[in-house]
């Protein structure tokens, strides 16, 4: 293990500086700004900057320039590892959200050493420990990161293992890279198979969902909300697990069995299609292939329960995510008096309806889609225990 010499994060990086250059600019010139959600949390990128002249940004919000890291400080975002550096800015220059705080590196570290630094869920844990503010407002303070100590090699060593952690990273981002188009596979199955629905070339039937469903509702949040959640029981399925044609675990909540139980009417099964029904994500649709546990749905989820002798529950999760699905929804969706979906709206959603044969022929090649994904998946979990592992070494100096 090499032995470096720790210093306190402000004495290398200047930590939430005033100026970015912006003051030697005309206010007509164009800047990049940058909102919270432009910061991606797997790869620390900034994504869809924004272009703003300088007279419309407003004031108050957080001034930086190129080369500077940016660390989201409030909850979730600083836990979920919102992090970047600053690079490719318009002009140079930068502002966004108040809820960065801003690390400018000074001469003798590169601000790849300090962005690794911060990425580090042991670092993150930190930060979390000493949060201020009351729930759901909680921040970590300037002077947690002003005090907090780094090691400094000497910045060939920094650049040599910062070069390995860029490689490390890359392969991520290529098993990402894979994983989109794997993704893809399942549109493109569709379309092959039975074509394009809102052409209907095979001129199949269509049935109202009403027509092919045993059971079409939706559950409710019990009293007292996120206070009855537990870490683990049946699951609650809200809008956030329901992702396209995938069932998401990460942010899953589980209840009581006594409230499970007082769900009855709700209860998931497999083979169930969960649709997302109102707020941002309504469309978002999603089939339940295996269930290792019981399961209850919010308000915001809609269970469809397909007669399986005259719908697959692949196919109508996936001709419902069809751009020509999504469509209908929008359409049934718009005409609402407010955003949302109710039952019998649900219920008029036309679908065409191929023979039940071509139906399952398309579930089971879908089948081993689901398990290149899976092998994905596992190979990608693999990639971030190494990346974590790596980052944990570069600054233990084992690397």
């Amino acid at each position: 293990m090499r032995q470096w010499p720790y210093r306190a994060i402000c004495e290398i990086c200047d930590v939430n500086p005033k100026q970015n250059g912006a003051e030697r600019l005309a206010p007509s010139t164009t800047v990049s700004f940058v909102p919270m959600s432009a910061v991606d949390e797997s790869f620390g990128e900034i994504i869809g900057a924004e272009i703003r002249r300088l007279e419309d940004i407003g004031s108050g919000y957080t001034p930086f320039c190129d080369n500077d890291v940016l660390f989201a400080k409030i909850t979730p975002c600083m836990e979920n590892g919102k992090a970047a550096i600053a690079c490719h800015l318009e002009n140079g220059i930068g502002y966004g959200s108040t809820e960065f705080h801003v690390l400018r590196p000074k001469k003798d570290v590169m601000p790849e050493w300090v962005f690794a630094f911060v990425r580090q869920p042991a670092f993150r844990e930190k930060a979390k420990a000493n949060f201020t503010g009351t729930a759901g407002q909680q921040r970590v303070p300037a002077d947690f990161l002003k005090q907090t100590l780094i090691p400094v090699p000497p910045l060939l060593e920094q650049e040599r293992i910062v070069q390995i952690l860029d490689e490390a990273d890359q392969l991520r981002r290529l098993r990402t890279e894979a994983d989109h188009h794997t993704a893809d596979l399942i549109p493109a199955l569709f379309h092959e198979m039975f074509g394009d629905p809102s052409i209907n070339p095979r001129h199949y039937p269509q049935s109202r969902i009403g027509d092919i469903t045993e059971l079409v509702t939706s559950g409710l949040t019990p009293l007292g909300g996120a206070e009855n959640y537990l870490a683990s029981g049946p699951y609650f399925f809200r809008s956030q697990n329901v992702q396209m044609n995938r069932i998401d675990l990460k942010d899953i909540a589980c209840l009581p069995l006594n409230i499970h139980e007082s769900m009855s009417r709700t209860k998931v099964r497999e083979g169930d299609v969960l649709l997302n029904i109102t707020g941002a994500s309504i469309g978002r649709v999603a089939w339940v292939e295996k269930l290792d546990r019981e399961a209850n749905v919010s308000q915001h989820v809609c269970i469809i329960r397909p007669n399986q002798e005259l719908v697959s529950p692949p196919y109508l999760s996936v001709f419902l995510s069809t751009p020509y699905g999504q469509e209908v929804i929008n359409q049934i969706q718009a005409g609402a008096s407010r955003q949302g979906l109710n039952h019998e709206q649900v219920r008029s959603i036309m679908v065409l309806v191929p023979p039940v044969s071509e139906q399952r022929a398309f579930a089971f090649r879908l089948t081993e889609i689901r398990a290149l994904e899976a092998e994905q998946a596992a190979g990608g979990r693999r990639l971030d225990a190494l990346f974590q592992s790596l980052l944990h070494r570069a600054f233990e100096g084992e690397l």
